[in-house]
């Protein structure tokens, strides 16, 4: 079974307006340099471009938190080959998480980019990233 290997993109940003509300609302003052959970992930001879998004499918709609949409924005500025976009809710449950990430993963064509959003700060918090095994970052 192919093995998921990742780096964080750290250049990767969300629009100004968010950016501004996020240092705001974590009490950062302007000028921080924030680094979200936004990844190169290789997997199966494949490349994907993915964020880690608290937040929730609520009637089928995303719900994220300012993070959340702050990691999200930041995936939706990056240029990449494949305009292809998904957006999958993880949860914990019988199926390891591992074995999620893969299935989406399988089904999405190369170079798409893929949100993944969950509760991050509560179940998921150091599951899912451990998932993606980040190996380093780039910029």
């Amino acid at each position: 079974m192919s093995l998921i290997k990742s780096k964080m993109i750290t250049d990767a940003m969300p629009s100004d307006e968010t950016y501004k509300k996020l240092l705001e609302h974590v009490g950062l003052p302007e000028g921080t340099s924030v680094r979200l959970m936004v990844l190169e992930v290789d997997y199966d001879r494949k490349k994907f471009y993915c964020c880690l998004s608290g937040g929730e499918m609520i009637d089928g709609s995303p719900h994220m938190t300012l993070v959340g949409q702050a990691a999200f924005e930041a995936l939706c500025n990056l240029d990449a080959p494949n305009e292809t976009l998904t957006i999958q809710e993880v949860k914990l449950g019988e199926t390891p998480l591992k074995t999620k990430v893969k299935r989406t993963l399988d089904k999405a064509p190369r170079n798409s980019k893929i949100c993944f959003i969950g509760d991050m700060q509560g179940e998921l918090d150091g599951v899912l990233s451990s998932v993606f095994n980040i190996e380093q970052t780039i910029h």
